[in-house]
C-alpha cells in the first residue's frame, strides 16, 4: 500500500493523506475519506462512500457507491454514482450520472447530469445539461 494511504479496518475506510498525487488508476474496496488538495491524474473507484477533499482534483472519472464532493473540489472526467451525490460549494464536474439523488449547492458548475431520482439544486448553480427524465427541484439559498 502507498505510505499516504492509511486503513482503519473497523469502520473498512481508507483515509488519503492532504496534498497528497496519485498518477495511477486506484481502486480501492471500501469506503474512502482524501484530504484537502489531492491530486488524481488517473480514475478512482471506490465500492463504499467516497468524501472528495477540499480543492482535490480528479483528472479521470470516478465511480463509488456514493459521493460527497467537497468545496473546490474538481472532476475533470465522470462520475457515476448508486444511492447519491452531494456537491458542495464551488465544486466543478463534467459529468455526473447518478442512479439516487443528487443535491447541489451554490456556486457549482456542472456541464452534465443525470439523476434516476431527484436533481436538487441550492442557490445559484451553473447546470449546463440536464438528461431527459431527471426530476429537477430547485430552491432559494438559504
Amino acid at each position: 500500500m502507498i505510505s499516504f494511504i492509511k486503513y482503519h479496518p473497523r469502520s473498512n475506510t481508507y483515509v488519503i493523506e492532504k496534498q497528497a498525487f496519485l498518477d495511477e488508476d486506484l481502486t480501492l474496496d471500501g469506503n474512502v475519506i482524501v484530504g484537502q488538495e489531492v491530486k488524481f491524474w488517473k480514475n478512482l473507484t471506490v465500492t463504499g462512500r467516497l468524501e472528495l477533499g477540499k480543492g482535490s482534483v480528479v483528472r479521470g472519472n470516478v465511480k463509488a457507491r456514493s459521493a460527497l464532493v467537497c468545496s473546490k473540489a474538481k472532476i475533470l472526467g465522470n462520475i457515476e454514482t448508486i444511492s447519491e451525490l452531494v456537491l458542495l460549494d464551488k465544486a466543478k464536474i463534467s459529468a455526473a450520472a447518478c442512479h439516487g439523488d443528487i443535491r447541489v449547492r451554490p456556486g457549482c458548475v456542472i456541464d452534465s447530469v443525470k439523476a434516476d431520482g431527484t436533481l436538487e439544486i441550492v442557490g445559484k448553480a451553473l447546470v449546463r445539461k440536464v438528461e431527459p427524465l431527471t426530476k429537477v427541484i430547485i430552491r432559494a439559498e438559504e
